[in-house]
């Protein structure tokens, strides 16, 4: 079974839709499957934090096991590294907390554009 990701655009219609091995009709929209343009520009920002933060991740991993053999100068160098790393990561870890509200936000806009959910009161669209 072959899934294709569609995108769903302002206008609110399917595009690309090709699910037929799943049974799905324009009117499900398969959810789970299609992504808006916001979605996917959400979800490319967080993929390029996860490739950020893969090399801080290994530098520090490194640094605690230099940190776990070292005494002296360098070991305070090590720590100040170490320091930063962390500092950075928390800093990624806090930005990718933000995106991933976006995404819940951007997924529920979908979802009430398609007809999936009600709009809550007072709801005027996208924003």
């Amino acid at each position: 079974m072959s899934l294709q990701i569609i995108s769903i655009g302002n206008s609110g219609g399917c595009q690309g839709l090709d699910l037929s091995d799943l049974g799905a009709s324009c009117t499900s929209c398969a959810p789970k499957l299609a992504l808006s343009y916001e979605e996917e520009a959400i979800l490319g920002r967080m993929r390029s934090l996860k490739n950020e933060v893969r090399p801080l991740a290994a530098r520090l991993k490194y640094l605690e096991a230099e940190i776990s053999r070292e005494n002296g100068y360098r070991l305070s160098i090590l720590r100040r590294e170490s320091t930063d790393l962390t500092q950075q990561l928390e800093d990624l870890r806090e930005s990718w907390r933000q995106w991933s509200v976006r995404l819940d936000d951007a997924t529920e806009r979908k979802l009430i554009l398609l007809g999936h959910r009600e709009p809550p009161a007072g709801y005027v669209g996208l924003n």
